[in-house]
């Protein structure tokens, strides 16, 4: 269990370090765009919140397919948010 606590945690750290990261590239950073990041960080963390919860709470000692499909998920969108704030980055860079 100490292993599965230990993804958990980096999975979402690092979901929450790219969507910080996409917020900080915006060229316009209003409260629309705050609480649109916020709804679609809580939206892409939730899947994998819900299964952990899951299984904690059950007993069976067999593998949980749900569980690494909520990681793999969440990876993706990590992944895929960092590689669109590095976007939003470099056209940012660019217009100086």
């Amino acid at each position: 269990m100490d292993r599965l606590v230990q993804q958990a945690s980096l999975s979402f750290v690092l979901l929450i370090l790219s969507y910080l990261s996409m917020y900080y590239a915006l060229p316009k950073r209003t409260s629309f765009a705050r609480y649109s990041v916020l709804v679609l960080l809580l939206a892409s963390g939730a899947p994998l919140a819900i299964l952990l919860v899951q299984e904690s709470l059950r007993e069976a000692a067999d593998a949980n397919i749900g569980l690494g499909m909520a990681f793999l998920l969440t990876w993706a969108i990590t992944g895929l948010v960092f590689l669109v704030s590095l976007v939003f980055w470099i056209l940012r860079l660019r217009k100086r």
